[in-house]
């Protein structure tokens, strides 16, 4: 008895490259902010402050968003990654709320990750930023 039926090609090497769709959810570049200039005069701004993070906001511009998550205050490159994540998240979810108030926004992380975690992320204080972006941006009362 076989244990791959003869019809079935249980070969890795010739299967063809299935393209999975991407989610339509996603951030696109043009709500990206990459002059410089641009967010100097953004960050110069007073920021709205919550305990991680610091949400600078330049009325009157087109809608666009920066990501600063220092190295200094997030020593692993997957914590980094992962608040930069909860950021874009948090605005894609809240650009239906912007749209009618367009406004250049920079996100900054402004206190050291994991302090009592030997500087690593963990779930608590991931849910901590979460909510405190969710607040910043508007979704939560």
């Amino acid at each position: 008895m076989r244990a791959v039926p003869k019809d079935v090609n249980a070969s890795l090497f010739n299967q063809q490259q299935v393209e999975i769709p991407r989610a339509g959810k996603s951030l696109p570049r043009s709500a990206r902010i990459s002059d410089a200039n641009l967010i100097r005069q953004v960050l110069g701004q007073k920021p709205q402050v919550s305990k991680f993070i610091a949400k600078h906001r330049l009325a009157g511009l087109s809608l666009g968003m920066a990501l600063t998550v220092p190295k200094k205050l997030a020593k692993r490159a997957v914590d980094r990654n992962r608040i930069k994540r909860l950021m874009r998240e948090t605005f894609r979810q809240s650009s239906q709320n912007i749209a009618q108030d367009p406004a250049s926004t920079v996100f900054r992380l402004r206190k050291k990750v994991g302090e009592r975690t030997k500087g690593r992320l963990r779930e608590p204080e991931r849910q901590e930023i979460r909510e405190e972006l969710k607040k910043l941006m508007g979704l939560e009362p």
